[in-house]
């Protein structure tokens, strides 16, 4: 029994937009004879129906339980209309039964907004089929696959709402556009060689010779409207698409493009190739002369490069990639994954050495557009790099770019006409044991929300850190994270964030009334947002370390008492030095005197870190692990672990090593005389418990790397070279008990791992002999271990007279929860043997897997404790 008809509006939440959501809708009301209209409505998508119970039952159960591939419906509801309501809505009893109708706006709770999609197998099918007349259309797409929040306007997605509305369709795409059933029914993006964006070729002189041409004739200048050069390419570049079987028999722009392309990548050149997210540089993985020549150029000496394989099997023939690798490169965000190296045969072809500078691993990625698709085909691996001048945002404007050309970077450039309006990398992961870590959080997540543990009370602007800036924004029960910039300290990214502020904002119909930043007086990310706010009074200040173990609270909303530990380069610290090795003991629950939402209460107390040292230099003394190692001596004479002897005997082998030996990274060894004295009278000086520069420091003592040409490059090396150690020698971490100098009473303990200790034992045994290798893999074992005996050390001392709540501790824990957090943990070695010692425990173990563990994520940590009542 069917009922009587009614009419309904129904309104559905989600990622209902960029994904063919209302084709779909569309198609299942046709089937089920129900009338009506479909339209976005800012991020949702509102239906109008009219028909019988059993029908809208059925219908509403298929929108529900079979979305499209890339949807989230996350609610459906359904009130109840009558005739008038459907008239006033846009609904006709004149045409089609169901009709797809323009958009309008909507006042939406949260907004979740598609991100850039990777070409669907469809599509690829076209691309490379001669009779289909987008035989190798570099920008082909359909209701599943391309571009979406990176040309996105305002909303809702719209053609005219992004940066494909200065493309008019042609004939034939509009009837696609129309047509019931077709992939590329209501797809925004829908082009093809007639009427959509062209391919582009530039090298230095073409370049020169449109300057020269712009200075005769100044009407052919660069501001000449798009839409005019669009259409001036098609009379010239495309004639009679639709009629030709093969697109290489065309004489067109877009072919002739690619062709010049390939022939210069494969001659040996850089190419700047422009696609969804930005420009990369792109060459030859085959070729040390192209690498060599751009790590110059980017000033990007010895990071490696990331490489696009073809195909899944392609990547297998250079990395060892495990099932749930396998996963994350076919994802939707096509992301660069790290991956274990193959030995390669002598008569397979090697990557050049410039191209990974010795790392064990490679960047692998997947094509994600059909340009990198085709050019690919041609050429085999490329390096994909992103397409700035170090420390500088994404370059995404090809007249910008072009200004490169010819300066010792790109050799030429391949761009096309569709705007860029949101710049994004590659975003990166690595699977570290049984977690997956997001290295970088870009292209294919962004603008994609993380889900709060609670309702936020009020709109909220988290600023993150000034390294590796991201932004978040949040509201409701959302985080938006942001791109990330680079570096805050380069103009450049500090105006490409200002203007990401906004837009986002605007996208996301968010407007902030309530502030948190980090509590680093000096973070250029604090003096903007105090400025925002109106005030520095009008800000929440939080500590960075308790952000990045707050930012994992966030992921699995930890409740109840547990460890945080943050292991990482810098941050400032509530005593005023530089802290990176922090414990915090920490307790959450409900806010009872909170009504309104479900705030947090917040107590922790800072229990440990590593001992403290006196530091020199300033920032470049933070990339100098040798004068970092030496500070580390200088402690250690103090405290008398460590004879001047043995300091002497260290300082002659380094300087063998990096001074005068066969190390490819030559390095002047600081004077130690010098450097006590400054030590000594307290100039330029830090106080730092920095896990980052202990790294350092043993990577200098071992001979692996001296300086830090990029973040984290010493830690790597080390990493690299202790994973290739058969056993390790058996190192340990004193842990030692003292009086926190900052305590009203003077009773309260911290806890100290003693590096000091340990890199003056290290000493003895280089002096002694022992294998380096053994060595770099025991203090990392050694690291792993004492980071847990120090948590259950806190824990087994701690009682209830510290306020934290009423329940006392057992002398002997047995049971923990340890929640870890800072870039540090992205070390295989370290993360995965605290995995194996808290399994074999039974401790329960979390970290960050939504957002980077480093400052990519700090802001989620920062959104999380503007929600909580905190008692330090």
């Amino acid at each position: 029994m069917t009922g009587k008809n009614r009419y309904v509006c129904i309104t559905v939440k989600g990622l209902v937009q960029g994904i063919g959501f209302r084709p779909f809708v569309a198609e299942i009301a046709e089937k089920l004879n129900i009338s009506g209209i479909v339209r976005n409505s800012g991020g949702i998508v509102i239906i109008y129906a009219y028909a019988d119970d059993d029908s809208l039952n059925k219908f509403t159960r298929k929108i529900k339980e079979e979305p499209p591939a890339g949807a989230i419906v996350n609610s459906i509801s359904i009130e109840d209309i009558n005739e008038d309501g459907m008239k006033y809505a846009g609904y006709e009893t004149k045409g089609p039964a169901f009709k797809i109708v323009d958009s309008n706006m909507h006042e939406d709770v949260v907004r979740l907004l598609p991100p850039d999609l990777p070409v669907c197998d469809n599509c690829i099918k076209e691309l490379l089929d001669k009779n289909n007349r987008r035989y190798r259309y570099p920008f082909i797409s359909c209701t599943s696959c391309g571009p979406r929040f990176s040309i996105m306007h305002t909303v809702p997605y719209d053609r005219e709402n992004t940066t494909m509305d200065i493309f008019n369709m042609c004939p034939d795409c509009f009837e696609e556009y129309t047509k019931k059933g077709d992939i590329r029914r209501h797809a925004q993006t829908i082009s093809c060689h007639r009427c959509g964006p062209q391919l582009s070729f530039t090298d230095k002189d073409s370049y020169l010779d449109a300057l020269l041409k712009d200075n005769k004739d100044k009407e052919q200048s660069n501001a000449k409207d798009q839409s005019d050069a669009k259409d001036q390419n098609d009379v010239n570049n495309i004639n009679n698409v639709n009629n030709i079987n093969d697109a290489r028999a065309l004489d067109n722009a877009n072919e002739k493009a690619l062709l010049k392309a390939t022939h210069c990548i494969k001659d040996g050149q850089i190419g700047a190739v422009l696609d969804i997210g930005g420009f990369h540089f792109a060459f030859s993985p085959y070729i040390n002369e192209p690498s060599k020549r751009l790590r110059i150029w980017k000033n990007r000496e010895s990071k490696p490069f990331a490489v696009m394989f073809p195909d899944i099997d392609s990547i297998k023939l250079y990395c060892y990639v495990s099932k749930r690798e396998e996963e994350l490169l076919k994802s939707n965000p096509r992301p660069i994954v790290l991956l274990k190296q193959k030995d390669i045969p002598d008569n397979e072809s090697k990557f050049a050495d410039e191209v990974l500078m010795g790392s064990d691993r490679i960047g692998a990625m997947l094509p994600c557009s059909p340009l990198q698709i085709l050019l690919l085909k041609e050429t085999g691996p490329l390096v994909m790099t992103s397409g700035n001048r170090g420390g500088e945002p994404i370059v995404t404007d090809p007249d910008i770019m072009s200004r490169y050309l010819g300066t010792g970077g790109p050799d030429f450039m391949l761009s096309h006409q569709r705007k860029i309006l949101t710049p994004l990398d590659d975003s990166i992961y690595q699977v570290n044991g049984d977690v997956v870590q997001i290295i970088r959080r870009a292209r294919g997540l962004v603008p994609w929300p993380v889900d709060l543990p609670f309702t936020l009370k009020e709109e909220t602007f988290a600023a993150g850190g000034d390294l590796k800036a991201v932004f978040a924004l949040g509201k409701a029960d959302k985080a938006y994270l942001s791109a990330h910039f680079s570096d805050l300290d380069e103009l450049e990214a500090c105006k490409a964030r200002e203007k990401a502020i906004s837009h986002m904002e605007e996208l996301l119909d968010v407007e902030p009334v309530r502030y948190v930043c980090d509590k680093h007086p000096g973070y250029i990310s604090v003096k903007n947002t105090d400025k925002q706010a109106g005030g520095h009074e009008n800000v929440l200040h939080v500590q960075h370390h308790l952000s990045h173990i707050m930012a994992v609270t966030a992921e699995h909303d930890i409740r109840g008492d547990f460890v945080g530990v943050a292991y990482d380069g810098t941050g400032f610290g509530d005593d005023g030095s530089i802290w990176g090795s922090e414990f915090f003991i920490c307790n959450i629950n409900d806010d009872l005197k909170c009504k309104e939402t479900d705030c947090r209460y917040l107590s922790y107390y800072h229990g440990g870190s590593l001992l403290p040292v006196k530091m020199t230099g300033g920032d470049e003394g933070a990339k100098d692990a040798v004068k970092t190692l030496y500070c580390y001596l200088y402690e250690a004479k103090k405290r008398d672990y460590i004879k001047i002897e043995e300091i002497y005997i260290i300082d002659k082998y380094l300087r063998g090593l990096f001074e005068e030996g066969e190390y490819s990274q030559k390095h002047d060894i600081p004077d130690m005389k010098i450097l006590n004295a400054a030590l000594d009278h307290d100039i330029n000086t830090v106080i730092s418990s920095s896990m980052g520069r202990l790294f350092d420091a043993v990577s200098a003592l071992l001979g692996i790397c001296c300086y830090n040409s990029y973040e984290g490059e010493c830690p790597a090396k080390l990493e690299i070279f202790a994973s290739k150690a058969k056993t390790a020698s058996k190192l340990d971490f004193q842990i030692i008990k003292a009086k926190k100098a900052d305590s009203i009473s003077g009773s309260e303990d911290i806890y100290y791992m003693d590096g000091v200790k340990l890199i003056a034992d290290i000493c003895r045994r280089i002096i002694d002999g022992e294998d380096k290798g053994e060595l770099a893999l025991g203090f990392h074992k050694a690291l792993s271990l004492a980071t847990v005996n120090m948590a259950e050390t806190l824990i087994d001392n701690h009682n209830a007279d510290n306020s934290l709540n009423e329940t006392k501790y057992p002398n002997k824990v047995t049971s923990l929860k340890l929640a870890i957090g800072g870039g540090t943990f992205l070390n295989r070695l370290l993360n995965t043997n605290i995995q194996d010692i808290c399994r074999q425990k039974s401790y329960m173990l979390y970290q960050n897997s939504l957002v980077p563990p480093g400052d990519g994520g700090i802001a989620l940590g920062q959104l999380y404790l503007s929600q909580c009542r905190i008692n330090e």
